[in-house]
């Protein structure tokens, strides 16, 4: 959203949760407060979230900013990163660990205690 590639590589040394989402998707704005509150919580130890969609930006804006959603929206326009991780519906998740290593990974809606579940298998600390 903000014009900036980023990549893994550059985020080792942190806790990298990706998540793909649209705003059409009701499974997946109603996971977003979620992943709101675990990027406020967890940021200071090196967890950084990924939300990624491959819609236009007007729509996406428009939703993050009357959610105010915190964690970094990335766009996907031409879907090349959908294909990468082989994504092919809404919600699909992703963790990997502060080697770049993939440790957890959800194809579905998740709530508070199963995120905390997915995260437990990091060194972050509730």
């Amino acid at each position: 959203m903000k014009g900036k590639k980023v990549t893994l590589s550059e985020l080792r040394g942190k806790i990298v949760l990706i998540n793909f989402w649209a705003t059409w998707c009701p499974p997946c704005i109603q996971e977003m407060p979620d992943l709101d509150r675990l990027y406020n919580y967890f940021q200071p130890q090196g967890l950084i979230i990924l939300s990624i969609t491959d819609e236009q930006p007007y729509k996406v804006s428009s939703y993050v900013n009357a959610s105010n959603y915190h964690p970094n929206v990335l766009l996907d326009l031409d879907g090349k990163v959908h294909k990468q991780f082989h994504v092919e519906g809404n919600p699909r998740t992703f963790i990997f660990n502060r080697d770049g290593k993939l440790i957890a990974e959800a194809i579905d809606r998740r709530v508070m205690h199963q995120w905390l579940a997915m995260l437990s298998q990091t060194d972050l600390h509730p």
